[in-house]
């Protein structure tokens, strides 16, 4: 072989042993050659970790992977969009669309499926009912009826029938309206009080009188008559305290004691003891207690919250938009405010998954549903709620699109207990409880 072309073919070795050695450098630092662009880019990856239900589908642009309860997808080239779905069989499928950052892996966990069909099981055949809630321990359902009555329902559990009894006001006034209060949060932590509302035929049509039902003692307690005959009078201050109880929200802060806000001030009613507290917040429209977490809505769309000693009050900012009402998820880590047709969520703690969250931050989640019956899922990461009489789930997460779980049922009220992962609804007039967790 002549000279020259030995020297030829030896620098071509030469040439394509440093190639390679790039290109393997380059492939083990994680860049692949992106074709599209003509370069080297430093790939990504993306790991998804369904919660429920178990033996879940992963795909990436409809890509089945191999793995079941979750799945890093890794050597994805940046710049672009993957289409992620996590299914399973009977369950609404989660998709959401991600866009890779070189180097760096987007993740997704907490995702929960929900079942494409609502199965119940009817535990109240009552074609009056409007509206119900369920006591913390679901031993106890109170319904009002159309009739504007109030029927109690004792589950004594096993196989043994509930038994269906009226609650008796003692006297011989027309009821004219009955209100429960939204979310169950008329029921003292430990399942034995019930705070509800009542109009008479002897009071103006926007007049409350507000009640404390003891299921223990089965003694009904006219706040109302307390506060103003009793309460007002033993407790004189420099700050004279509302003469009447003219309460347009009353909720548990424990077993013992009750929130109530007064035109547009809060006061804490110690029902046992006889006593009042101004909590010296004006400006309030709405507010919300979990555990020993208070959060108040400030006019026109402030956030304070209270500590447990209901001292020390801090703003948490200002809302995205002008909220009417205020929810704490069960974990107390963040709040759900609402309006008529949009849902905003604030943090009120920094989380370590992703989308990161710091303390403060904030996102509007929906802006086109007519939301009634509202409650927090006890994920903490999605929301359930009523709207136009269909019944929605909503991740909170913005990412890519908000994977929003409907049902064809037309379901007017909805009592969930976060802790036992029960849903109820009311179906056709129907009470009904999911034969699954939810």
């Amino acid at each position: 072989m002549p000279k020259k072309t030995r020297r030829i073919l030896f620098l071509i070795a030469v040439v394509a042993f440093v190639a390679t050695g790039f290109v393997l450098t380059m492939y083990a630092r994680g860049y692949r050659w992106d074709f599209k662009n003509n370069k080297f880019l430093l790939v990504g990856a993306i790991y998804i970790e369904p919660a429920n239900p178990e033996n879940t589908q992963i795909s990436v642009n409809n890509k089945l992977t191999d793995k079941l309860s979750a799945s890093l997808i890794k050597n994805l080239l940046p710049l672009r969009k993957y289409d992620v779905k996590v299914a399973k069989a009977d369950y609404q499928t989660w998709a959401k669309e991600f866009e890779i950052t070189p180097g760096l892996v987007v993740e997704a966990k907490n995702i929960n499926l929900f079942p494409s069909e609502l199965k119940t099981n009817i535990i109240w055949p009552n074609a009056n009912i409007e509206d119900f809630t369920v006591s913390p321990n679901q031993e106890i359902i109170i319904a009002k009826t159309s009739k504007n009555e109030l029927l109690i329902n004792f589950f004594p559990g096993g196989n043994n029938p509930s038994t269906i009894t009226p609650l008796n006001f003692g006297d011989k006034t027309r009821t004219w309206a009955i209100g429960l209060s939204a979310n169950s949060r008329g029921w003292s932590d430990n399942s034995q009080k019930l705070v509800f509302w009542r109009n008479t035929a002897l009071q103006a049509r926007n007049k409350k009188t507000w009640y404390v039902w003891d299921s223990e003692t089965k003694s009904l307690t006219d706040i109302n008559n307390l506060y103003e005959r009793k309460i007002v009078l033993k407790n004189p201050s420099a700050t004279p305290l509302p003469k009447k109880f003219d309460a347009g929200k009353v909720i548990w802060l424990g077993n013992e004691n009750l929130i109530a806000q007064i035109g547009k001030k809060l006061f804490q009613l110690d029902i046992k003891n006889e006593t009042v507290t101004d909590l010296n917040l004006s400006d309030i429209l709405d507010f919300d207690i979990e555990g020993n977490k208070i959060i108040a809505l400030k006019s026109p769309d402030i956030l304070l919250a209270l500590d447990s000693s209901i001292q020390n009050i801090t703003i948490l900012g200002q809302a995205k938009f002008v909220p009417e009402k205020v929810l704490i998820s069960p974990d107390e880590s963040k709040i759900a405010y609402f309006n008529k047709n949009q849902i905003g969520v604030m943090w009120l703690k920094n989380t370590n998954n992703q989308p990161a969250k710091k303390n403060g931050d904030q996102d509007i989640i929906l802006s086109d549903k007519n939301i009634t019956s509202f409650y927090w899922h006890s994920s903490n990461e999605y929301l359930v709620f009523v709207s136009d009489n269909k019944f929605y789930s909503s991740e909170i997460d913005i990412r890519g699109q908000v994977n929003l779980a409907t049902w064809p049922n037309v379901i007017t009220v909805i009592g969930y207990i976060p802790k036992d992962q029960k849903l109820y609804i009311l179906e056709d007039k129907t009470l009904k409880l999911l034969d699954q967790k939810f």
